[in-house]
C-alpha cells in the first residue's frame, strides 16, 4: 500500500542521517537553529514559574532560545506572573507581551507573541506543560532538518497528565521529570494522551495514513494542540494565524491545525509535513470535563469555521510582493501603483501589491479601491488595515506580514519604480542565495520645482567592494550600517529573512527603514546594484527628510538596540503592553529601562535648544510616561527618576501627577499624595483618593 498523505520518511532519514553523520553531536546546529517559545499564560505565575525553570534546564544551547511570554490580561503589580518574571534571572532572552482582559482571548494572545518573536521556528507551549529536558532539542532536530530540505514543518508533541502538587520543583531541577507521577486528565477522564490510541497506533505516528482515510486533512490537521506544538512562523503568516474569533475554550487549535494543513497540502500543493516528535510535556491538571452543552457549541463553530476556510480560495504563491505603506497619500498612492504595473522583464502574474492602509483621514482609501477596479484581472493588489491608525512601526510589520512572496519589496507610498525595479533586483537575488537582500540606486524628484538629481549612493556592498573585502563578515557590515543608513531605495528581501528578524521596533515614529535593514543583514549579506531603479520623492512635508530632530533621535535608537543585539553582555529583558485603546504597542526594555528615553532627551536638549512643542518634544513626553507608569511596580527608583523629568518639563501632567500620589501614599504620606490628587480631574484619581480616604484617619483636604 502506499501512503502519500503525510508520508515523512524523507525528513526522517534527515533526521537520522544527522544523527549518524555526527552533525547533532557538534555544537554549530544549535546555534545556527534558533527557535522563539511562545509560553501562553492567564493569571498563572506558579505554573509559568516550573515552566521557566524547565526551559532553563533545557538541554538546547539558551544563546538560541528566545522565550516570548503570551498574557491573555492576567493582573500586573506584585505576586503577579509579570512580576516573576521581572524577578527572575534567565539563561536566554525574554519578552513579555501583555494584552487587557477582555474575556477569553487565547487566539490573539498567541498571535500578538508571533509578531514580536525574532525567529523563524515557533515552539507554542502553555505555562501548565511542563517541558521535559530535552524537549527543545528533539523538536529543533525536526526544524534543523526540514528548514535544510527548504519545506515549513509543523510538529506535536506527546503529553501525560499530572497533578500540581506532584510536580516539584527539584524534579525539574535534577532533570528526572520522568519520576513525577502520572495522574488522569481532568477533562478527558483518562491517562493517556487520546492520539496514541486514535490516530498514532495505526498509522506509525502519522507516518503510514491509508489513503482512503476519511478527511485527511482532519485527521492529519487535528492532532495538534496550540499548547504543545511547533512550526515554521513564516509558514503561519500565510496560513493567516490563529483564529481570533475563538473567544471561548477549545478548538482554535484544532481548527489552526487543519487550516495549516489543507492551506499547504491541498491548496498550494505543496509539503508540509505534521510531525509527532518523541518527547513529553507533563500537563499540570486543572479543572474540569467541558460540559455537554458548551462541547457541542464549540464543535458547531469549529466546523463552521473549517468549512469556510476550505471555501476560500488560495492563490498560486507570488515570486515578488511589493509592499507600499500607506498613510494620507492621496496625492502620490495612484503614481506608486501605476509604477508598478508598468514593469518591464517580469512576469506580473507572479507579483502582487500589499498596501497596508494604515487608517487614512484622505481620499487614500477611495483612491486603493479605484485602482482595485482599474487593474482587476491585471495585478494581484490587496489593502489591509483596520480602519485604525497604527503608527509607521506598526503598520510596516502588519503590511510585511501580510506578504506571500518569496521576495519582498519596499515602495513608499509616495515614491516610484523605474520600469526595470523589480526585475533588475529579482534576478539578483536569484542569483544570489546567500544574500539577504539587494537594493538600487534612485533619482530625487523636487516635487514643487520638478528638478530631478541623483540620489547619494554608498560606495560599499557593490561587487567591487566584495572583491576587494572578500572577508568580510557579518560584524563588519552591521559595523558599517551603524555609522549611517547605507542601504537607500529600491529595496527587495527575501520573506525567510524578514521571519529570521523581530521586525522593526514598535516605539519608532520614524527611521523604521533604517532599524529594518540593520536587522536584515544580519540575516545575510546585501547587495548593492549601482544604477537607478526608483523616484524618490522629496519637499512634499511627509518623507523622513522632513522629519528633522526626531529622525535623529530615532536613529540613535536604532544603533542602541543594534549593538544591544549584537553583544552578550546580559540577556535581553523586554515588555510589550498591546495598547488597544489607542492602537499602539508600547516597548520597554527592563534591563535599561531609560535609555530610549535619554536618546530622546539628549538630541531634544542639544540639537532642539528644549523647544517644546515638537514632534521629538511629543516623543519623549510619551515614552517618560510610559516608563513611569510601566515600572513603578518592578523598578521604583528608575521610575521616580522619570517622574521628576516628567514633572520638571510638564509641571500640571495628569498622569505625572497620578504617579506622584501613587509613590506618596507607598510611603505614607496620604496627606500630600491627597493634595497633589486634588489637582488631577480624572476617574482614576478619584478611585485612587477614595482608596485612601477608606484606608482610615485622614481627610479630606479643601
Amino acid at each position: 500500500m502506499t501512503y502519500t498523505q503525510n508520508d515523512y520518511t524523507p525528513l526522517e532519514n534527515l533526521v537520522r542521517k544527522y544523527e549518524v553523520d555526527g552533525t547533532f553531536a557538534k555544537s554549530q546546529w544549535q546555534k545556527e537553529a534558533r527557535v522563539s517559545v511562545i509560553v501562553t499564560t492567564y493569571n498563572q505565575p506558579e505554573q509559568l514559574r516550573k515552566q521557566l525553570l524547565a526551559l532553563s534546564q533545557q538541554t538546547y544551547n539558551h544563546d538560541s532560545i528566545e522565550v516570548v511570554i503570551a498574557d491573555d490580561g492576567s493582573k500586573k503589580g506584585t505576586g503577579s506572573c509579570m512580576d516573576l518574571v521581572a524577578k527572575m534571572e534567565l539563561p536566554f532572552d525574554v519578552k513579555y507581551v501583555w494584552q487587557s482582559d477582555k474575556g477569553f482571548r487565547l487566539a490573539k494572545s498567541r498571535n500578538e507573541a508571533l509578531k514580536k518573536a525574532s525567529y523563524e521556528t515557533v515552539i507554542s507551549i502553555d505555562a501548565d506543560m511542563i517541558m521535559s529536558h530535552d524537549y527543545v532539542e528533539k523538536v529543533m532536530k525536526w526544524h534543523y532538518a526540514s528548514q535544510n530540505a527548504g519545506m515549513p514543518l509543523m510538529t506535536t508533541q506527546d503529553r501525560a497528565f499530572v497533578e500540581p502538587t506532584d510536580m516539584n520543583e527539584d524534579y525539574i531541577k535534577r532533570r528526572e521529570l520522568h519520576k513525577v507521577k502520572r495522574s488522569v486528565s481532568r477533562r478527558f477522564k483518562r491517562d493517556k494522551d487520546w492520539r496514541h490510541k486514535d490516530r498514532y497506533a495505526e498509522t506509525n505516528r502519522l507516518e503510514r495514513i491509508p489513503n482512503d482515510v476519511e478527511d485527511p486533512t482532519y485527521f492529519v490537521g487535528s492532532t495538534i494542540s496550540g499548547g504543545n506544538c511547533s512550526f515554521t512562523r513564516s509558514a503561519a503568516f500565510e496560513a493567516g494565524l490563529f483564529d481570533e474569533s475563538f473567544q471561548k475554550y477549545g478548538a482554535e487549535d484544532t481548527e489552526f491545525g487543519v487550516r495549516m494543513y489543507e492551506h499547504y497540502n491541498v491548496k498550494l500543493r505543496k509539503k508540509m509535513y505534521f510531525v509527532p516528535v518523541d518527547t513529553i510535556a507533563y500537563h499540570l491538571e486543572h479543572g474540569g470535563p467541558v460540559s455537554d452543552k458548551d462541547s457541542e457549541e464549540i464543535s458547531c463553530f469549529f466546523w463552521d469555521k473549517v468549512k469556510k476556510a476550505r471555501e476560500r480560495k488560495v492563490l498560486p504563491t507570488p515570486e515578488v510582493s511589493v509592499y507600499v505603506p500607506c498613510y494620507n497619500q492621496e496625492r502620490f498612492v495612484a503614481k506608486a501603483v501605476e509604477s508598478i504595473a508598468k514593469q518591464k522583464n517580469f512576469d506580473l502574474s507572479k507579483l502582487e501589491i500589499v498596501i497596508g492602509e494604515d487608517g487614512s483621514t484622505d481620499r487614500s482609501v477611495q483612491i486603493i479601491r479605484q485602482l482595485q477596479q482599474k487593474y482587476a484581472g491585471r495585478l494581484n493588489l490587496r489593502m489591509i488595515g483596520d480602519g485604525k491608525n497604527r503608527g509607521l512601526a506598526e503598520n510596516t510589520n502588519r503590511t510585511i506580514q501580510s506578504c506571500r512572496g518569496k521576495y519582498i519589496m519596499q515602495l513608499d507610498a509616495d515614491d516610484e519604480l523605474l520600469e526595470t525595479a523589480v526585475s533588475t533586483l529579482y534576478s539578483t537575488l536569484e542569483r544570489s542565495p546567500d544574500a539577504s537582500l539587494a537594493f538600487g540606486d534612485c533619482l530625487d524628484r523636487d516635487v514643487k520645482t520638478g528638478q530631478v538629481k541623483a540620489h547619494w549612493s554608498c560606495n560599499e556592498f557593490t561587487p567591487e567592494w566584495y572583491r576587494n573585502n572578500h572577508k568580510a563578515t557579518t560584524p563588519d557590515l552591521v559595523k558599517i550600517v551603524r555609522e549611517g543608513m547605507r542601504i537607500h531605495h529600491p529595496r527587495m528581501f527575501r520573506r525567510e529573512s524578514y521571519f529570521k528578524t523581530e521586525g522593526v521596533n514598535s516605539d519608532l515614529q520614524n527611521a523604521v527603514d533604517y532599524d529594518l535593514y540593520s536587522k536584515l543583514i544580519e540575516a545575510g549579506k546585501p547587495i548593492h546594484v549601482k544604477a537607478p531603479l526608483a523616484i524618490y520623492n522629496i519637499n512634499h512635508g511627509e518623507n523622513t527628510t522632513n522629519k528633522g530632530r526626531l529622525q535623529a533621535a530615532n536613529d540613535k535608537v536604532v544603533k542602541h538596540y543594534t549593538d544591544r543585539r549584537n553583544t552578550n553582555s546580559c540577556k535581553r529583558k523586554e515588555f510589550y503592553d498591546i495598547d488597544e485603546n489607542n492602537n499602539r504597542v508600547r516597548h520597554l526594555d527592563y534591563q535599561q529601562p531609560r535609555a530610549r528615553q535619554e536618546l530622546l532627551y539628549s538630541t531634544w536638549a542639544t540639537e532642539e535648544n528644549q523647544q517644546k512643542g515638537t514632534k521629538l518634544y511629543s516623543a519623549l513626553i510619551s515614552e517618560l510616561e510610559n516608563v513611569v507608569s510601566f515600572f513603578r511596580w518592578c523598578k521604583p527608583n528608575e521610575s521616580e527618576e522619570a517622574l521628576k523629568l516628567l514633572l520638571q518639563l510638564e509641571p500640571e501632567s495628569h498622569l505625572g501627577r497620578y504617579f506622584q500620589a501613587t509613590f506618596l501614599d507607598s510611603r505614607g504620606k496620604k496627606t500630600e499624595a491627597l493634595r497633589v490628587l486634588q489637582r488631577v480631574n480624572t476617574p482614576s484619581a478619584r478611585r485612587l483618593e477614595d482608596i485612601i480616604l477608606q484606608q482610615g484617619g485622614i481627610k479630606a483636604t479643601a
